[in-house]
């Protein structure tokens, strides 16, 4: 059996892949937590005094200590907001690392190249560990990679109806990779299977819907809506949903209005980062006027269909229809 190599005592875990940073974050806790002892972690600190008399100071009864920095301000250039401590006392603290200590450094962002504290674990020899988003076919790939380390076997469309159930968010499509093994007991899994285990296949769709009302083609929304609609899905299912994701639109569109970028967004929101990362770029798709009066229209649709004014399947499709004639006229209108 081949041994795994030793341990640097200097690592760097940082990138945008935030499921990736805390896989790699998760498997150097396991290699270097010390005998009877738990790890010392500290969770972004701005002032580093304690972590320096941590970092230099002897192990009196194990033969090692292992420390855990996460996410300090000093390696994301954020340290020059809020009086923290800039990057370069965290580079004279990693010059003060005892010899018995090993130290992570993580960062669930990208750290900047010309960041010096990156340069100063450059310069020790140590590991330097990064994690990109991992986006369109290298997503699938990474899918695909998953998929054979658990073992499954999954039918002809079974990973592309995960990446749109889940999104980009690999720690979603892990845990449906994880619900999909106890499902399948070891036998070979259908697409039919797998829509029957993994959850969440209306709104996968309906963020299709929206996606398509705002790319390169709006009248694809429309397209989306009939196909869900002809499955034999709920319409005011299927409006509650698409109007709940109009709501967040509206509501991201807002926040970078007062705010002059989207940073926080997913906070204020609640939302995670590939919601996040999509709600900033369809905010920027369509002006806000134009998908508050979606809202409004979905709301009067709904007012409609309980009172009986309208079919419930008409009532949607022609929502639908007017907002991708609205967004073709604003970009007609913008050419202008």
């Amino acid at each position: 059996m081949a041994t795994a190599p030793p341990l640097n005592r200097l690592t760097l875990i940082h990138g945008e892949e935030r499921f990736l940073v805390d896989r790699s974050m998760f498997e150097w806790r396991q290699r270097a937590r010390p005998p009877q002892l738990d790890i010392e972690v500290f969770d972004s600190p701005g002032r580093l005094n304690e972590f320096r008399h941590a970092v230099a100071e002897m192990p009196l009864f194990d033969p090692e200590r292992a420390l855990l920095l996460r996410d300090p301000p000093q390696l994301t250039g954020s340290a020059k907001r809020g009086g923290a401590d800039p990057p370069e006392r965290l580079v004279a603290i990693l010059g003060e690392l005892a010899p018995t200590t090993v130290l992570c450094l993580v960062a669930h962002a990208k750290v900047p190249d010309r960041n010096a504290v990156l340069a100063a674990v450059k310069e020790r020899g140590g590991a330097i560990i990064y994690h990109a988003a991992v986006k369109g076919r290298e997503l699938r790939s990474w899918v695909e990679r998953e998929t054979t380390v658990r073992g499954l076997r999954l039918g002809p469309g079974t990973v592309e109806h995960l990446v749109r159930i889940a999104g980009p968010d690999l720690g979603s499509i892990a845990s449906e990779l994880d619900k999909l093994v106890a499902y399948a007991a070891g036998r070979p899994l259908s697409i039919t299977d797998a829509r029957a285990a993994v959850a969440g296949d209306e709104a996968a769709g309906l963020y299709d819907t929206l996606g398509d009302l705002l790319g390169p083609t709006p009248a694809k929304g429309a397209e989306s809506i009939d196909r869900l609609l002809s499955e034999g899905r709920a319409g005011q299912y299927l409006l509650a949903i698409l109007a709940g994701q109009i709501r967040d639109l509206v509501l991201a569109q807002a926040y970078v209005q007062a705010h002059g970028s989207s940073h926080g967004l997913g906070s204020a929101l609640g939302k995670p980062d590939w919601q996040v990362d999509r709600l900033s770029r369809q905010a920027r798709s369509v002006s806000p006027a134009t998908a508050a009066g979606w809202l409004a229209a979905l709301h009067d649709v709904d007012r409609k269909l309980k009172t009986g004014e309208i079919a419930e399947s008409d009532g949607l499709r022609l929502a639908v229809l007017r907002a991708a004639a609205e967004v073709t006229a604003e970009r007609e209108q913008r050419r202008r």
